[in-house]
């Protein structure tokens, strides 16, 4: 009797701690460029992640950070929705942009709305926030990466008469005091 009685406790035990399992969603993003210049591509990143338990489910990810004055949207959705994610997964969103201005921008969270469990209210989640961003111009994109091959050719052109002229005085220096030698 006191072994059924454990089992029927045991039982209703796991009922009820299957039943608590929800998700908890952990989102990121994250920029793919190394240097970002206007007029080229920008590749945004948001992975989200589900440590928790449970099904997320009536899953909204929205970005409303880049606005469609500083940004030409080249491929990909600022507002993706996913009908669930399942525990210990993980989903990947990229987004591609193209800057219109140069300058510093701001690029701050997302947000990702989800249920973590049934008959529970939505919950609310901010991705991580990348900052303050320097978007270069093409001129100074240009000025600081490109290979400078004009620059270069001047800079070899330049030189030339410095290495030049004193060869020519050693060249005429020789000749004219070494001694030639008689042919019989």
């Amino acid at each position: 009797m006191k072994y059924c009685v454990l089992v029927l406790f045991l039982s209703c035990f796991c009922v009820v701690a299957s039943e608590e399992s929800s998700a908890k969603l952990i989102l990121t993003k994250n920029i793919l460029n190394s240097i970002i210049t206007q007029g080229n591509d920008l590749a945004i990143e948001y992975n989200m992640y589900n440590i928790g338990d449970g099904v997320a489910t009536d899953v909204e990810l929205a970005d409303s950070t880049l606005h469609d004055t500083d940004f030409e949207l080249i491929s990909g959705k600022m507002s993706v929705k996913w009908d669930r994610i399942q525990p210990g997964t993980n989903v990947t969103h990229v987004v591609v942009v193209r800057p219109l201005k140069s300058g510093a921008q701001n690029f701050t969270s997302a947000v990702v709305q989800y249920v973590a469990s049934e008959d529970s209210e939505p919950k609310f989640g901010f991705s991580s926030e990348i900052g303050e961003v320097e978007i270069l111009s093409l001129k100074e994109y240009n000025r600081l990466y490109a290979p400078h091959v004009v620059e270069w050719g001047m800079f070899g052109i330049w030189t030339i008469p410095s290495l030049l002229l004193p060869y020519m005085l050693y060249y005429n220096s020789k000749t004219k005091y070494t001694v030639k030698s008689k042919k019989n």
